[in-house]
């Protein structure tokens, strides 16, 4: 009797966890088919928050010496963050940096540990290659490569516009920790490979 009820409950717990991997899975796959569409997003708010800054201290009375530098940097920072934004919406900018990660070795730790046949895959075509447990490996890694990115991204983003033009409270160390300690487990090309 014992033996029945553990049986049943064993299946239960194995539906139950295909059940949500499968949603995670379908979850990060739309998730990375609308990823130029995210980091678009992204570069844009921090486009249009660094120009909003730039205005309100071109007008801040507390800035004399440096009132011009100001507007000139801030300016330049926007016209960067939007430039950036449109170049991974074209996806011009996304096969670029795809090459360029492809150019140096990254870590990928966590691939490299699974096995070589999920450093194989090089799109969102391919995943139907691996079964569901395999799948949700690769895409759970490649998620955290794409928040590595980001948190990255917005680190430097931080050390160049925050100490003299936005003024936030985020700490650009906490973002480049982070972003550093994710990177080294699943590398930026892990993401990319599938934002293409």
């Amino acid at each position: 009797m014992f033996e029945i009820i553990l049986e049943l409950e064993v299946g239960d717990f194995s539906n139950f966890l295909h059940n949500i991997l499968d949603g995670l899975c379908y979850f990060w796959y739309i998730f990375f088919q609308y990823g130029n569409y995210i980091l678009f997003a992204v570069f844009i708010i921090m486009g249009i928050i660094l120009y909003k800054s730039a205005k309100e201290k071109e007008y801040d009375e507390k800035v004399h010496g440096k009132e011009e530098l100001v507007k000139k940097r801030g300016r330049a920072g926007s016209a960067v963050c939007i430039f950036l934004a449109f170049g991974f919406v074209s996806g011009h900018l996304t096969s670029f940096l795809l090459d360029v990660f492809r150019s140096f070795p990254e870590p990928e730790l966590l691939l490299r540990f699974v096995g070589d046949k999920l450093v194989s895959i090089n799109s969102l075509e391919e995943l139907h290659l691996l079964n569901l447990y395999e799948r949700a490996i690769y895409l759970a890694n490649s998620f955290l490569s794409f928040v590595s990115f980001l948190l990255i991204s917005i680190s430097i983003y931080l050390i160049l516009f925050n100490k003299f033009i936005i003024r936030s409270k985020l700490k650009y160390i906490t973002f480049l920790c982070f972003g550093f300690f994710i990177w080294l487990s699943s590398g930026f090309e892990a993401s990319f490979r599938l934002l293409v």
